[in-house]
């Protein structure tokens, strides 16, 4: 609604000069305390676009611009003003500063227009062009200089010709008269004992549009600088304990933490974020670091983990090409779990940096992640990126579930690109024991120190406990080298292999039972094997099932260089899937052109003994046994299109329709058979058949 405003503008001068201000002090000190602030006195009249007068309190935009129409707002302010039942309101313009309209606004001669606004949103009445009542601000400005009575300029002594001294802020008023052949200094004396009645304490002021002073976003309190619509943004290096202050500073819903500047303190220590959801960033440094426990949306993220290999190599300040945490924790872990039943700790991100070892230590990890003694607890949806280890006789990186079940477990994980060398003689790079699910490894490298020492990665249950165990683990593009076993897994579920890398490594994987927990659906697939692994004077492997308890373990289009002991080896080979490997070929010198070498599989083909029902697992050739005992149906956990073939030793085997076998009468074998698993009809269905050529009977 547009409303209309009729302008009662005072004319004379008289009235308004009380209002306006005072020309000259003369009194001494007490009588120039405060100086009355330059106002203008307006009256008006709102009504709506019907013509009737509106009521109220109503805010109003008062702008004086230097045009009729257009131009830049040379000053502006709001007022609430009062409206009485005709419509009628009547302001003192310059009431919203303590020093009221600049006086400098009228100085120029120049014309001056008003324009008047409701708020919000109504349109601009027309500009009324102010009357010379207002130009008699600049009138009170007559009788000083620049604005400042004759008391502010001292007089310089033309005999002694002495330097002008502005007096101190505690120092008497100089006299206000100027005596005849004096010297005016051109300084003004700083204002002394200045208020400002609107101003926030400890709060910054800043000049508004048309520079008045108002308060800022910008507090400063005892040195720390925050902003106020940024409160929870925190800068370390204004606490004198640097991160540890500032998280005990942060607000309870949560903070972002700097610690980048050169002068924040470098010494992490202790951190517990408890409830607050806090972030916080690391500059290039060597920071010393005691223990730190992981809470719900804590974020660590530093410069990257490309720095030195240890604290030695970045010394405090300077960069050192990332971000490193030196341990000076004894044997204590340096990231754990807080422990107590419900306390799951979600959405967490440490990314990078570098973590090394205390001095000396012995027995200390890196992460201990525990949830063996509590229940629903652990870390859940959580990423560890661009994180590198070192220096940890203990274990770099330890999960630790429950023994016997899976009420506390970490899970739902993802390690990408993360690095961790063992000590030698040290415990394991990565250790997963008791209930740990669904954790994923990406791009990750577990390397120990030389061939022949330590395990590099462990998987597997726990002392005293059977059901509780590792599940649907899974690595990607794993680098694991320099040790005695490079993968050892002891009772696991869906465990998978993909892509891995492995040098340097007497064994490769090995699979045991030390706990009585079956290891089921463990894959190892796509991997390369360098020349150097699986050799070890006729004890070394690529793959050994050290264990009668495992099933559905599959080794198959793996890349296999050198001539190791032996490619699979063990007690249960029944349970092993071995396809499709690559051997690169190897020639000897002396053993003739072309001929080709490729490693033992120490038995892969399984023997069985011919029943009326056979189990081949997911074995894809089978030796037999002689038997008059015809075959019907056979067991597997292989897939359609997946084929087996069967080999007779020492004599004929027989095979019959009746189960599974699509067979329309008995066929009787005395070399080999290949069958393949049809989906369509769960049958096996005959591909071809070899048998030995008889021998000619004597004419």
């Amino acid at each position: 609604m547009k409303s209309g405003v009729k302008i009662l503008l005072a004319l004379l001068l008289s009235p308004l000069l009380p209002l306006v201000s005072k020309a000259q002090c003369t009194s001494g000190a007490n009588g120039c305390a405060q100086v009355v602030p330059h106002l203008v006195k307006f009256s008006g009249v709102v009504k709506n676009t019907a013509g009737v007068a509106r009521t109220g309190i109503l805010a109003i935009r008062f702008v004086v611009y230097g045009d009729e129409t257009g131009g830049t707002p040379l000053w502006q302010e709001i007022q609430n003003v009062r409206i009485d039942a005709q419509g009628h309101y009547e302001v003192n313009l310059g009431m919203t500063a303590s020093e009221g309209i600049p006086v400098e606004l009228f100085g120029s001669g120049e014309q001056r227009w008003l324009g008047v606004q409701v708020l919000p949103g109504e349109e601009e009445e027309p500009r009324i062009l102010l009357a010379s009542v207002p130009y008699a601000l600049k009138a009170g400005d007559a009788q000083t200089l620049g604005g400042l009575p004759a008391s502010a300029f001292a007089r310089a002594s033309a005999a002694t010709n002495q330097p002008l001294v502005l007096p101190e802020a505690n120092a008497p008023t100089l006299p206000s008269q100027v005596d005849e052949g004096s010297v005016i200094g051109p300084f003004p004396v700083p204002p002394v004992g200045v208020t400002f009645p609107m101003g926030k304490p400890n709060t910054v002021p800043k000049f508004s549009p048309a520079r008045s002073l108002e308060n800022s976003q910008i507090i400063d309190t005892n040195g720390v600088v925050s902003v106020e619509n940024l409160s929870n943004i925190l800068f370390a290096e204004r606490f004198p304990g640097g991160v540890s202050d500032a998280v005990n500073a942060c607000p309870e819903n949560g903070c972002i933490i700097y610690a980048v500047s050169p002068k924040v303190s470098l010494n992490l220590g202790t951190i517990d974020p408890g409830s607050k959801a806090i972030t916080i960033y690391l500059g290039p440094y060597t920071y010393t670091v005691k223990q730190i426990t992981l809470r719900k949306a804590l974020k660590i993220v530093g410069m990257g983990a490309s720095g030195g290999a240890s604290s030695a190599s970045c010394p405090p300040v300077a960069p050192c090409n990332g971000t490193n945490l030196q341990s000076i924790n004894g044997n204590n872990p340096v990231f754990v779990l807080p422990q107590g039943d419900n306390s799951a700790v979600t959405n967490v991100l440490l990314s990078g940096f570098r973590l090394h070892g205390s001095a000396g230590n012995t027995s200390e990890d890196g992460f201990f992640l525990d949830t063996s003694a509590s229940f629903n607890s652990g870390l859940w949806f959580s990423t560890l990126d661009d994180v590198y280890l070192d220096g940890f006789a203990g274990i770099a990186i330890h999960i630790k579930g429950r023994p016997n079940d899976f009420g506390s477990m970490c899970q739902w994980l993802l390690f990408n690109n993360v690095v961790a060398w063992r000590t030698v003689g040290g415990g394991n790079a990565l250790r997963l024991e008791g209930s740990v699910f669904e954790v994923r490894f990406r791009n990750c490298e577990f390397d120990g120190q030389s061939a022949g020492d330590g395990t590099n990665i462990y998987i597997g249950g726990l002392a005293g406990g059977q059901s509780g165990y590792p599940l649907s683990i899974t690595f990607e593009g794993l680098i694991t080298q320099q040790a005695a076993t490079a993968v050892q897994v002891d009772g696991a579920t869906h465990v998978t292999f993909y892509n891995s890398h492995h040098e340097k490594v007497w064994g490769a994987y090995r699979i045991d039972d030390d706990f009585g927990i079956w290891t089921q659906g463990l894959k190892i697939a796509d991997s390369y094997f360098a020349g150097d692994v699986g050799s070890n004077g006729g004890q070394g492997y690529l793959l050994n099932v050290n264990t009668t308890v495992a099933k559905g373990i599959s080794f198959t289009h793996n890349s296999i260089f050198g001539q190791v002991d032996s490619v699979v080896r063990g007690t249960n080979l029944a349970s092993v899937v071995y396809q499709d490997n690559y051997f690169q070929p190897v020639v000897y010198e002396g053993s003739g052109a072309g001929t080709l070498n490729v490693p033992p599989t120490s038995g892969i083909t399984t023997q069985l003994g011919p029943a009326s029902i056979i189990n081949i697992q997911g074995v894809h050739t089978i030796g037999l046994n002689p038997s008059s005992t015809p075959i019907t149906t056979i067991r597997s956990t292989l897939g359609p299109g997946e084929m087996v073939t069967f080999f007779t030793f020492a004599g004929p085997v027989i095979f019959s329709p009746g189960g599974n076998i699509n067979l329309t009468a008995s066929v009787t074998v005395n070399g080999s058979i290949t069958l393949v698993w049809n989906d369509l009809s769960f049958q096996w269905i005959p591909v071809s058949q070899w048998n030995q050529p008889t021998a000619p009977s004597t004419p």
